[in-house]
């Protein structure tokens, strides 16, 4: 079969046609034959024309943003998906991929969506077998139960305890998410649902908790909070507030 006889014949051609050719997606023998045709053509070059110009009107659009709420729910998944027991264990840069992989966004056409938070690998230690004992006396296990200090922070290293915090859902001595709610409110925090992550921390010697919450897509807002003077109407509860992630 010669190249000739596969370009389709015409005029008339089909709008598809006219726009798979517009589009360069024809092979390469076929569209050579059948463009000048197509452009020799006033009904088809006009619709040449139309796609040229449609074209031009999507590049002058504006980026389109992701809105806040869908990315603060994607970010509260992808917070749950790297804490422990869930695996597998992967960075916070592949999770993204492979959700936006789901979502469908990337590829061809408008982009929708791309950024990735820190990239911070959130391990998870498998628990340690213990050897088989045999039938020897054994000393008694101290049944003392090991309490891990809270984070020793400075102001300026809150962003180095995202990847701690966000495995964590530990309201410390705030004990619910209704006193966290009101701390926050206190402080002029509007958030909704539970924080991505929540732990105790010690902020330059002094007790305190540290949520993390949603602030779009790849950012995280830090607040830290003083347990015994935060709540409603107390401004002063809220020792930091920043907000951290790619710029």
């Amino acid at each position: 079969m010669t190249g000739m006889e596969r370009v389709p014949m015409g005029p008339p051609w089909s709008v598809d046609l006219i726009a798979d050719l517009h589009a360069g997606v024809l092979p390469p023998e076929v569209a050579a034959q059948l463009r000048p045709r197509v452009e020799a053509d006033a009904e088809a070059n006009e619709i040449l024309r139309a796609l040229d110009a449609t074209l031009e009107d999507l590049r002058a659009l504006p980026p389109i943003p992701m809105p806040d709420h869908v990315a603060a729910r994607i970010d509260a998944a992808l917070a749950a998906e790297a804490r422990p027991g869930i695996a597998p264990v992967v960075s916070l840069n592949d999770a993204r991929r492979r959700r936006n992989r789901r979502l469908g966004f990337g590829g061809a056409g408008v982009l929708v969506a791309a950024a990735a938070a820190f990239g911070i690998v959130l391990a998870v230690s498998p628990g340690a077998q213990q050897p088989a004992g045999n039938n020897a006396a054994q000393p008694p296990a101290n049944t003392t139960s090991q309490v891990t200090p809270p984070l020793a922070l400075k102001r300026d290293e809150l962003g180095t305890a995202v990847g701690e915090v966000l495995k964590a859902q530990n309201y410390g001595p705030l004990e619910t998410p209704d006193r966290l709610a009101g701390c926050l409110k206190g402080g002029g925090i509007t958030s909704s649902g539970n924080p991505l992550g929540i732990s105790p921390i010690n902020l330059e010697g002094k007790d305190a908790v540290m949520a993390i919450l949603p602030a779009g897509l790849g950012k995280y807002r830090l607040v830290v909070l003083d347990p015994d003077t935060c709540g409603p109407d107390k401004p002063q509860g809220v020792l930091a507030d920043t907000t951290v992630g790619q710029r």
